[in-house]
């Protein structure tokens, strides 16, 4: 009697790489979407932290500010609060540093001095934006991104020693405005566009303001933040 031959067929064979084949591809493109999934989730939780960070600092310096007036750069003094329109991305001011746009500038107290250093607790405090070179995608047009001045003493005119912090970039546009105290409500037309609405007011503090910026992949985010009134001693 003739042995059978049991072993597989050409046939048999290429069915059975062509299915492994199609296990591998739904497998690959399974781990594929995950990996993107999980990189999308980091990059969106990435930005939700640096809009959180973003907001503690505002709260943080806004509810310090002090009615104090300052000396910009040549000596000359300036209200308490300057804040210039912050939809105006590329305009610089009288109080921009070489080409960046300050967008707000005041004194703020509460600074900590860990060594009892005899020095004030009193420091500068500026917000600015610069251009981004180049913008995270080519069809969202210019972004900018947002940082943090700050220095001691907040009068000095010879170049003070500037610490500064990159807050968030990738922002499409970003405003700011300000409730003044003598307002009768809070809608729409009792906001101003920028502080201080007049020289009358130029030793005042608004009540309130309200930020809101337009990130690109984020969306627009807006938040309010009052301030209280204080003077420094």
């Amino acid at each position: 009697m003739k042995k059978l031959n049991h072993g597989f067929t050409l046939i048999e064979m290429v069915v059975a790489l062509g299915i492994g084949a199609a296990i591998a591809l739904l497998s690959y493109q399974a781990l594929s979407g995950a990996i993107n999934i999980e990189s999308r989730v980091n990059q969106l939780t990435q930005k939700i932290n640096s809009v959180q960070r973003v907001w503690q600092f505002f709260s943080d310096d806004l509810q310090h500010a002090v009615a104090r007036p300052w000396v910009d750069d040549f000596g000359n003094a300036q209200p308490v609060m300057v804040g210039l329109l912050g939809d105006r991305l590329s305009q610089s001011s009288g109080i921009s540093i070489g080409d960046d746009s300050h967008l707000l500038r005041f004194v703020r107290s509460g600074d900590n001095n860990f060594l009892n250093q005899p020095r004030s607790d009193l420091q500068a405090i500026s917000y600015r934006i610069t251009n981004d070179d180049p913008p995270e995608a080519v069809d969202t047009g210019p972004t900018v991104s947002l940082w943090r001045d700050h220095w001691r003493p907040v009068d000095d005119v010879n170049e003070p020693r500037i610490k500064s912090r990159r807050l968030i970039d990738n922002i499409k546009t970003i405003r700011l405005r300000y409730l003044s105290a003598d307002s009768a409500s809070v809608n729409d037309e009792a906001w101003i566009t920028g502080w201080p609405e007049s020289s009358a007011k130029k030793n005042q503090l608004p009540i309130a303001v309200e930020i809101a910026m337009d990130i690109v992949g984020f969306g627009e985010v807006v938040r309010l933040f009052p301030l209280v009134q204080t003077v420094p001693e």
